[in-house]
């Protein structure tokens, strides 16, 4: 038996057993078989939870939106994890654009199956589309693109086409983003004086970034920390404190003071720190030493090495890359928004001139991105396995909690009445509660693009008729019992002063929590 006949009978298998488990309609794997959108949506049928007493009800059992309590009055749901089991099987859409959301568990299970049919890229373009009620938009024309491609390069693996389409990809994403520095360097002008070398030195390095040519590259102890901080986030929690503990030291004032000296007070309150012994071969750092500074960098990148040993190699990789950064030798490093619009934001936060920084933001805004550009998503992953791959193509379906109003946590109160110093009454921004009136269900993907931007009346970049799906369902969950009147009026409260989008609950019985 060939091996393409093996993987469409293996897929077959587990798309009937998925299907089950997500009460999905089963994919029939004819070369002709055409499926229509509203035969592919999930329904939302036979649905059972069980929760614990101090959650909601004993037991609901859910059909055709249609809740059946057994047992006496139910406790109402006012937890955020019991919140987001309303979106198993579609029951729940998402609040911003109406897609289905993946519970974690169904995001475990479809990405399982998924890398048993990567073999066969036409096969899991094909099984990927099934989905596509849970995929952005771009994802889906990414899988379609994959699909273009099978065509040309038939019985080829996920991985075999993605490196076809990368050179394709690199170039229109390098126009687009030649285009928004060129934009950029347009406000230098507007810059103070003394301002223009750093900026120049930025645009510099970022050409080279953007072309992947290996450059002697700034190096930067925030930057450095701030990549780590993301790199970690999947490490076990000992691991990634001790390595984070390690990294904060490199962010000391210390380094940026002139000569590359350092006290001997300071050396021994590192040592003690990091438990480095300093009487081993290589690690004694005499604080006249021009190039003490330089030195401690590296025992902290080697310690942080030593730490993940083989945890991480993306960390490993991080740190032997800063080593180069601080020993002057050439690095290709890929281009990335976020530390871009970090050192970006290093030369301009100054400013006193609020304008020109919107200014500034308005256009690093529309620099292309993983989440909603396919040539990004191409390039950023064209190097990872294809776990990874596939991983990232899901990974922004999952049902987050999103606040309505969003709770600024990285925002002071400080900093938060300068911005609304000059705002009219109705316009001033608003700090968001943590509790379930202000909770909604959102993708990943959707929930990152809310932010906290505002989307109030034109600017409302999402689905109107998402939101009134959205609440029609939670009429039908609160005169269920599941959830309490006054929780979904003042989540309608918050999505108005949000959007701008006035919700009627009709035909809702109004209960207290």
């Amino acid at each position: 038996m060939c091996n393409v006949t093996v993987v469409y009978k293996l897929a077959k298998k587990y798309i009937q057993v998925y299907c089950n488990f997500m009460k999905v309609l089963p994919v029939t794997f004819g070369i002709k078989n055409q499926f229509s959108a509203n035969s592919l949506k999930l329904h939302n049928t036979n649905i059972s939870a069980r929760f614990t007493a101090d959650n909601t009800c004993d037991t609901f059992t859910l059909n055709n939106n249609s809740i059946n309590f057994n047992g006496n009055i139910p406790n109402f749901i006012t937890g955020k994890n019991d919140l987001k089991k309303l979106a198993k099987n579609g029951h729940l859409s998402c609040i911003w654009c109406g897609g289905s959301m993946f519970m974690q568990s169904e995001l475990d299970a479809f990405q399982h199956f998924s890398k048993r049919l990567a073999s066969n890229s036409e096969l899991f373009a094909r099984v990927m589309m099934h989905f596509k009620d849970y995929l952005p938009a771009e994802r889906i024309q990414l899988i379609k693109q994959i699909s273009h491609y099978n065509k040309a390069y038939p019985n080829q693996n996920l991985k075999f086409i993605f490196n076809k389409m990368t050179p394709a990809a690199e170039k229109k994403l390098i126009r687009k983003q030649f285009f928004i520095m060129h934009k950029l360097k347009k406000l230098k002008p507007q810059l103070p004086i003394e301002l223009h070398k750093d900026f120049d030195i930025l645009m510099e390095h970022s050409k080279y970034r953007i072309l992947g040519i290996p450059y002697v590259s700034e190096y930067s102890g925030k930057e450095f920390y701030y990549q780590l901080s993301n790199l970690s986030k999947t490490l076990p929690a000992p691991i990634k404190e001790e390595i984070l503990d390690m990294a904060q030291i490199l962010t000391h004032p210390i380094f940026k003071e002139a000569g590359g000296g350092l006290p001997e007070k300071w050396l021994k309150r590192f040592y003690k720190q990091t438990k480095i012994a300093p009487n081993s071969k290589g690690n004694y750092i005499s604080p006249s030493d021009k190039n003490a500074k330089d030195k401690v960098k590296l025992l902290v990148l080697n310690k942080i090495i030593e730490i993940t040993n083989t945890n991480s190699p993306a960390v490993t990789k991080l740190c032997n890359l800063t080593k180069n950064k601080v020993s002057g030798k050439p690095v290709s490093v890929q281009f990335s928004n976020k530390a871009f619009t970090f050192k970006l934001h290093e030369i301009i936060d100054n400013l006193q001139d609020k304008a020109l920084i919107e200014k500034f933001n308005n256009i690093i805004s529309k620099l292309p991105t993983s989440l909603g550009n396919k040539e990004a998503f191409i390039v950023k992953y064209k190097n990872e396995p294809t776990d990874t791959i596939i991983s990232k193509l899901l990974a922004d379906s999952l049902v987050t909690l999103e606040h309505i109003t969003p709770i600024l946590r990285n925002t002071s109160d400080k900093e938060l009445k300068t911005r609304n110093k000059d705002l009219v009454k109705s316009a001033r921004i608003k700090r968001g509660t943590d509790n379930i009136g202000n909770w909604a269900l959102a993708h990943s993907w959707c929930n990152c693009l809310h932010g906290s931007k505002n989307i109030k009346n034109e600017k409302f970049p999402f689905s109107k008729e998402a939101g009134i799906k959205y609440f029609r369902t939670l009429v039908q969950d609160v005169n269920n019992g599941l959830l309490s009147g006054e929780s979904v009026i003042n989540m309608a409260k918050n999505y108005f002063e949000q959007t701008g989008i006035r919700i009627k609950l009709k035909g809702m019985k109004y209960t207290h929590e």
